[in-house]
């Protein structure tokens, strides 16, 4: 297709008007392609149409304009009811995002254990596995989830618990989003209590320190803490180096552990700027929900020869970032509902996410390669993920072949005409 093509509708004019005529009032169908919903029976219409026609459907995510390619996409932002409970738990709708459940839930003295970002949706959580900022402490966000209602490619809405459908329950959360649909979830909150943490900037330039100083105090880290390093080459700016923190126990015990880090580079890399403190319910996720397609890897340890392909994947000339994500802790508990969600013994994941345009790609894909062979055994033999959108998770990406062929029976029992995007979850997209 060359430039400037309007490219063809995805639903002809007579699936369009019988799509649209099955809607209620207040949502949209724009451009033929996305249904802005406003209800759940929107989406009900939309996957039973699909599945009747033989469209391909998915769910459009986070600061993604569109769909992609000849599919329908259902934009479930109006699904944005949020409800807490004095007792404890919450019940959102498929649009909500967790800094709104933070603010509504903050009222009552309540927190929600968050994925990365504040400003990811909740059931994109939920389905990714939810690895947050205190995921060494509490465990994953799917962990804490009681209940999910979704409508499965077969076009039924379906309600999902440890005791009705638990196979499904098991599926959905950490199974990716090829099980259906969400449009509500369930899940128990925590106490408030303090919270300390935030992010440190440094000049491209002190990477390596950062990088060494960080690998040393990281590995000592208890489970109340969590941290990341993200070195950054964006599209517009400096290259930099930044060090995310969380701490969940008292701030003052949170000042004396990150003096661990500080203390080693206070002479020869001071950061350009500090953003830690005390922090609300949903300060701690900072995460900024970045486009772009990337490639995770998890490890057991990253030794001196992958911190130095690390720091060579960061310092190309293209638009790239790389993050390194301490795991363990709880993350490696055994949960009292078990998911989807697979390699909890993993104690570092690796993500090197690039631009979208096919020569970024293939790069990114690349430099991922190239830090895979220096990590060699250390990855303990957990294959790399390649291909994904720029979201947060990692632990869910390469289900096991037993857990893989688990999801893709669901997902035929589930979705029988294949209606929905990435239909047997676990499987990778070409690069």
């Amino acid at each position: 297709m060359t430039s400037g093509t309007v490219p063809p509708p995805v639903l002809p004019p007579d699936l369009s008007a019988a799509l649209r005529s099955r809607l209620s009032p207040a949502a949209r169908l724009r451009e033929e392609s996305v249904v802005q919903v406003a209800e759940v029976s929107d989406v009900v219409a939309a996957v039973r149409l699909a599945g009747r026609h033989g469209v391909a459907l998915a769910v459009r995510g986070p600061g993604v304009p569109g769909g992609r390619g000849r599919r329908l996409t259902v934009d479930p932002e109006g699904l944005a009811q949020v409800s807490v409970s004095s007792t404890g738990w919450a019940r959102v709708g498929g649009g909500v995002r967790w800094r709104e459940l933070a603010e509504e839930s903050g009222r009552r003295g309540l927190t929600p254990l968050t994925g990365c970002s504040a400003a990811e949706r909740v059931a994109d959580t939920v389905t990714g596995g939810g690895v947050g900022p205190l995921a060494r402490t509490y465990g994953l966000a799917c962990d804490r989830v009681r209940a999910v209602e979704l409508v499965t490619g077969d076009g039924a809405l379906r309600r999902v618990t440890p005791t009705d459908e638990p196979e499904l329950f098991w599926g959905v959360r950490g199974g990716g989003a090829a099980l259906g649909v969400v449009t509500a979830v369930e899940l128990d909150l925590l106490a408030a209590g303090p919270r300390y943490g935030g992010q440190l900037r440094w000049a491209a330039d002190h990477a390596e320190r950062v990088l060494d100083a960080w690998r040393a105090w990281a590995e000592a880290l208890p489970a109340q803490a969590g941290t990341s390093l993200v070195l950054d080459r964006p599209r517009r700016g400096e290259p930099t180096v930044v060090v995310r923190f969380a701490w969940a126990g008292d701030p003052e015990d949170g000042v004396g552990v990150l003096d661990g880090l500080l203390g080693p580079l206070a002479a020869t890399a001071r950061p350009l700027d500090s953003e830690i403190a005390p922090q609300g319910p949903a300060g701690l996720a900072t995460r900024d929900l970045q486009r772009g397609t990337g490639s995770s890897l998890l490890a057991d340890r990253l030794s001196d020869a992958a911190a130095a392909e690390v720091l060579r994947a960061a310092r190309g000339s293209r638009p790239r970032t790389v993050e390194l994500r301490l795991l363990g802790g709880a993350l490696g508990w055994v949960p009292e509902r078990p998911s989807a969600v697979g390699h909890r013994d993993a104690r570092l994941a690796v993500l090197v996410v690039g631009d979208d345009a096919a020569e970024d790609r293939a790069a990114t894909r690349a430099c991922a390669e190239d830090v895979a062979a220096a990590l060699g055994t250390d990855l303990g033999g957990r294959e790399p993920a390649h291909g994904f959108g720029a979201v947060p998770d990692v632990l869910a990406r390469t289900p096991v072949p037993a857990v893989r062929e688990r999801l893709a029976a669901l997902a035929a029992a589930a979705d029988p005409h294949r209606v929905l995007e990435g239909a047997v979850p676990g499987e990778r997209r070409p690069v």
